[in-house]
């Protein structure tokens, strides 16, 4: 049953074999994809990494004490209906009933840089003890979610910080927890 199994595993079967495949080496990225989109991050990537940079103008985006893990930054569960994520998906024609989770959507940047900091047990001293993915932008006073506030600082040139006390980003949910902050 073994050898049956297993002689014949490189030739696929014949629903794999009728796939299309593109000729390119490189990936083709579809843009009107929801479930995977090129990176920013990848664009005009080279061999030599441009290495730390000056923070400059920066306002404070968010403003933790300890204990602000992984599981607090990466985006993880399902989609709230009024999140900047639920806005971007349904901006593209997607379903409330097909959201799924940040987890499905793992591959589109654009999805989970809108989820990062979306937890609903997060404690921003910005928002005086309020709980949740909000924040304030500085300069308006508004209350906005931490997408939103960080789109806004980006827009007016100003780099953000993010102040946290200790064991900030530990935890097990890494990938995430150090792209979606550079995104926002």
């Amino acid at each position: 049953m073994f050898k049956s199994t297993y002689e014949a595993i490189t030739k696929g079967n014949p629903m794999w074999n009728q796939l299309s495949v593109p000729e390119s080496s490189l990936y083709s990225w579809d843009p009107t994809s929801t479930y995977i989109h090129e990176p920013p991050y990848f664009k005009n990537m080279t061999m030599d990494p441009p290495g730390a940079h000056g923070v400059n103008d920066a306002y404070c985006l968010l403003n933790f004490g300890d204990s602000i893990t992984t599981d607090h930054i990466s985006p993880a569960g399902s989609i709230h209906k009024d999140s900047p994520a639920a806005r971007y998906l349904l901006e593209r024609g997607v379903d409330r009933k097909d959201f799924n989770s940040y987890g499905s959507r793992r591959g589109n940047d654009e999805v989970m840089a809108r989820g990062t900091f979306a937890n609903i047990r997060i404690v921003n001293k910005l928002l005086n003890g309020e709980v949740g993915p909000k924040t304030v932008h500085i300069p308006t006073g508004e209350k906005l979610y931490v997408f939103d506030a960080a789109m806004k600082y980006k827009t007016a040139g100003h780099d953000t910080i993010v102040l946290a006390g200790a064991e900030y980003g530990s935890g097990s949910s890494r990938d995430w927890a150090a792209k979606g902050p550079m995104l926002l």
